[in-house]
């Protein structure tokens, strides 16, 4: 039988949860970010409290499970399928289909575009994206997505 794991473990990652698919649906939810009024209204609403911290391990369950329901964060899972020639665990699903779309999102063709490859050889130092680790991809996907929002602040300031 597996071990549940410790309390604050379990608090942890609900929180964790409930914190990615707030900032998926309001953006900078920091206590001083543009969309904290609006994700503690709405957490307010879905729970009656402000804060997901004050919520008890029942409503902390309720709400994550009701943010899968809803697509809002992703269903707990094991992911990629198999390990890397060195042991590491390979990307999820998830992963490939996030940095798909980020690659779309810089104009290129996805998965196998050469500037996408060129961006992966210099980010995650493998020369292909098809070799990359789970721990790789989400380096590939916090680098796009940063490049990304930087294309967009630039285009907002030039009009």
């Amino acid at each position: 039988m597996a071990a549940k794991p410790a309390p604050d473990a379990r608090r942890n990652g609900d929180l964790a949860m409930i914190h990615m698919a707030a900032k998926h649906l309001f953006g900078d939810t920091s206590p001083r970010g543009a969309g904290r009024a609006d994700y503690e209204d709405w957490l307010e609403r879905r729970t009656g409290k402000r804060s997901a911290s004050k919520l008890t391990t029942e409503e902390r369950i309720t709400l994550v499970k009701t943010l899968r329901r809803d697509g809002l964060i992703p269903e707990s899972g094991r992911g990629g399928k198999g390990r890397t020639a060195d042991g590491a665990d390979r990307p999820t699903s998830a992963q490939w289909a996030k940095i798909g779309g980020l690659s779309r999102s810089m104009g290129w063709k996805g998965l196998e575009d050469p500037a996408l490859k060129a961006f992966v050889t210099r980010t995650a130092k493998v020369s292909s994206t098809r070799f990359l680790t789970r721990a790789q991809a989400s380096a590939v996907i916090l680098g796009l997505e940063h490049w990304v929002y930087q294309k967009k602040n630039q285009a907002e300031a030039r009009g």
